[in-house]
């Protein structure tokens, strides 16, 4: 499960540092995606690059809080609570599941879907 933990790492760097390219490269070619701050589902590299740049561009660091995370079969589901805070001191706590699949020696996100918590 370290591999898996390593992939949440680098997706952690990527958005801290601002790299689109090392977010994407986390995500699986047929991956389902909703996030946070969307409404709507995608399902290619377009959508994910579509709302990966407008997170971005709000300066996000994200912490994850709680984290559940188990091996069935040959995916690897990783749930539990992340925060998102901005430089204008909001914060959004949010629900997430990762679903990994092994893409050769390398985990890949096959589905991520995010939710805010309200309070």
């Amino acid at each position: 499960m370290n591999i898996i933990v390593a992939l949440r790492r680098k997706w952690i760097e990527a958005v801290h540092s601002r790299n689109l390219y090392n977010i994407l490269d986390c995500y699986h070619k047929n991956h389902t995606f909703k996030g946070t701050l969307s409404k709507k589902v995608t399902y290619n590299k377009d959508g994910l690059r579509g709302y990966f740049e407008h997170l971005l561009e709000m300066k996000p660091n994200v912490t994850f809080i709680k984290s559940e995370l188990k091996k069935i079969g040959d995916m690897y589901f990783d749930s539990g609570t992340y925060v998102f805070t901005f430089p204008s001191s909001k914060q959004l706590d949010a629900n997430y599941q990762f679903v990994y699949k092994m893409e050769g020696k390398e985990p890949k996100i096959v589905s991520h879907f995010s939710s805010s918590i309200s309070k």
